[in-house]
């Protein structure tokens, strides 16, 4: 679900939301800074729990007193909300860990963790809730709710808004995965507080099984809610690709640094706001090794400066100054175009000449390609490549996987 909402908004905002941020957060704290994330974390989920604590109090005493599934379920959906957001409060105030021996890239990830766990907590609570809804519709109870209970009741619903309103600023601010799946927690919540409204006011105009069905809707709301929370704390736990855009923007990076001829290899890994970005260079081969290293520093500079995080570059000197480069570049190029199970192709080397020529170069298997099929593949590209080349000379091709689209 990963979906963080996507209208930016000017920091701090204005309105209340403003005033609380401006009291808990410092001044001199801004989204750039380290630490921002933390202090934004803790105070949302502090606020949160307060809230809900005031929610579940209100809708636990009126549900007990009109004996409503639909309502007691809705209380206890606040009290899930409050052990929710302590687990996110628990998961930032861990992320911030220093590193240490056996985590050498930080406590990141405790962040998406808290997400999960928060899922699982949310599934179980709604299979209660659909248990107690199903057997409320069997044995429905009519219930009479009077003016000042239906009303306190859509007060509940606008303070809830305001909750996922405030979530969904900090979501914004931070990029936090924990906090964007806190704030369609917090919307599904408000959708679920009005069908509790919306089925009392059935019961009261005599449909008795309002509330046993609204009590099972709420379940359903919840699961949904809890399995897009899990897709969008599990994919990046498995290992996410990056992104088109992210793509392009390293890449560019690395190509403002004069020798530049080709990137390839890129691979970026996210700890929570650390990020570690690994890339392959081409560079001509006729420059020594300290020009050489100078240049990689330069584009691991420029990478860090213009994307963030650590960047490490491996160096891939090619020559491309032998007669037989051009034409191999230009067949190969050829064979990506024809073969829709290769991406592209690179650290193409060739050197000798006649029967003591020597060819190598590295294909990039199309996305979805399956590893059984990566040695007809590279097969495929040497036969391609023998039928025009001397009799007896020598191809190599590496079949790769590919770690971005």
């Amino acid at each position: 679900m990963n979906r963080q909402p996507s209208t930016p908004t000017p920091w701090p905002p204005r309105g209340i939301s403003g005033w609380i941020i401006r009291c808990a957060v410092p001044s001199t704290l801004t989204p750039q800074h380290e630490g921002f994330r933390t202090h934004v974390g803790l105070l949302q989920g502090i606020v949160s729990m307060v809230i809900n604590l005031l929610l579940l109090v209100i809708k636990g005493a009126i549900g007990l007193w009109l004996g409503s599934v639909a309502l007691i379920a809705d209380a206890m959906h606040s009290l899930a909300d409050i052990g929710s957001s302590l687990v996110i409060v628990l998961g930032f105030i861990w992320a911030r860990k220093p590193r240490d021996r056996e985590h050498p890239y930080g406590h990141g990830r405790v962040e998406l963790i808290t997400a999960l766990v928060v899922a699982v907590l949310l599934i179980v609570l709604a299979l209660e809730f659909a248990r107690v809804g199903v057997a409320r519709i069997l044995a429905p109870r009519p219930l009479d709710p009077s003016n000042w209970v239906l009303f306190t009741l859509a007060g509940t619903i606008f303070l809830k808004q305001w909750v996922a309103w405030f979530c969904r600023i900090l979501a914004q601010a931070t990029s936090s995965t924990a906090l964007a799946a806190d704030y369609w927690h917090h919307v599904a919540d408000v959708l679920s507080s009005l069908l509790v409204v919306l089925a009392l006011v059935a019961a009261r105009l005599g449909w008795a099984g309002a509330d046993g069905w609204a009590g099972l809707l709420i379940a359903v709301f919840i699961f949904y809610t809890a399995i897009q929370t899990a897709r969008a704390a599990i994919s990046p736990l498995l290992g996410e690709a990056p992104s088109p855009d992210e793509v392009r923007r390293i890449k560019a990076a690395a190509h403002q640094v004069r020798g530049v001829r080709n990137v390839h290899d890129l691979m970026l890994h996210t700890y929570g706001e650390d990020r570690v970005i690994s890339l392959h260079i081409e560079v001509d081969a006729d420059q020594s090794a300290l020009q050489v290293h100078d240049l990689a520093e330069q584009v691991e500079a420029a990478v860090e400066q213009q994307i963030g995080g650590k960047a490490i570059v491996h160096v891939d000197p090619v020559d491309r100054t032998h007669p037989h480069y051009r034409a191999a570049q230009d067949l190969l190029e050829t064979v990506v175009a024809d073969h829709a199970q290769v991406a592209e192709f690179h650290d193409l080397r060739v050197a000798g000449s006649g029967e003591r020529l020597t060819l190598s170069v590295d294909v990039v298997a199309a996305a979805g390609t399956r590893e059984a099929a990566y040695p007809d593949i590279a097969a495929r590209v040497q036969a391609a490549i023998k039928r025009t080349l001397p009799p007896g000379a020598s191809v190599e091709v590496t079949v790769e996987t590919p770690y971005h689209f």
